[in-house]
């Protein structure tokens, strides 16, 4: 009985604190942390994707690139790193996507091309140094949407600054759309 008088002198002795403004618990005036991601020059990574015996890129191949050039064009500062190995007919997925991107017109200069990687987890390892390598504040990834989440993941795992990831909807329905909307949020939150 002395115990719960004690504690209701307490809490009303600590309400009363709180309510003349004496006693304020941290808490109540937070803040959510703010995402602070600087896109002053990204690196564009466009993720491989295997290549048909002869050496041609897949249809899903080619709407990357195309994804990447897109993204590209909102960076004129910026490089675009184009990876994947696995060669078939003696062409690598880096070289078929720098090929691509030069006969659409991107130039040369802006293309660095990794082409030792055969899984995501090592396009991840050998494409973040050469992000932090050309100087870029972090990487925007260029993948497929039934890719993204693994690819998100091997990149941050990689020490990547992973500033937002785009990514061509190739699956079904229900996994684009949620994928669409991550892509539209994640260059403005972090998204793990």
């Amino acid at each position: 009985m002395r115990n719960t008088w004690k504690t209701a002198v307490a809490a009303v002795t600590l309400a009363a604190a709180a309510l003349i403004g004496d006693v304020s618990p941290a808490v109540a005036h937070a803040q959510p942390a703010v995402a602070v991601k600087d896109f002053s020059k990204p690196a564009i990574v466009i993720l491989g994707y295997g290549l048909e015996p002869d050496g041609t890129m897949r249809a899903i191949l080619r709407r990357r690139v195309i994804t990447g050039l897109t993204v590209a064009q909102f960076f004129p500062q910026s490089p675009v790193i184009v990876t994947g190995g696995n060669p078939r007919n003696g062409v690598t997925e880096a070289a078929a996507m720098r090929r691509m991107l030069m006969m659409l017109g991107f130039p040369a200069h802006r293309i660095i091309v990794e082409d030792r990687a055969n899984s995501t987890v090592q396009n991840a390892r050998f494409s973040v140094p050469l992000a932090k390598e050309a100087g870029t504040s972090g990487i925007i990834l260029v993948t497929s949407s039934t890719h993204q989440d693994r690819a998100d993941g091997n990149f941050a795992d990689a020490g990547a600054n992973v500033l937002a990831t785009v990514s061509y909807p190739d699956g079904s329905p229900q996994v684009n759309a949620v994928q669409f909307a991550r892509d539209v949020i994640s260059p403005l939150v972090g998204i793990s």
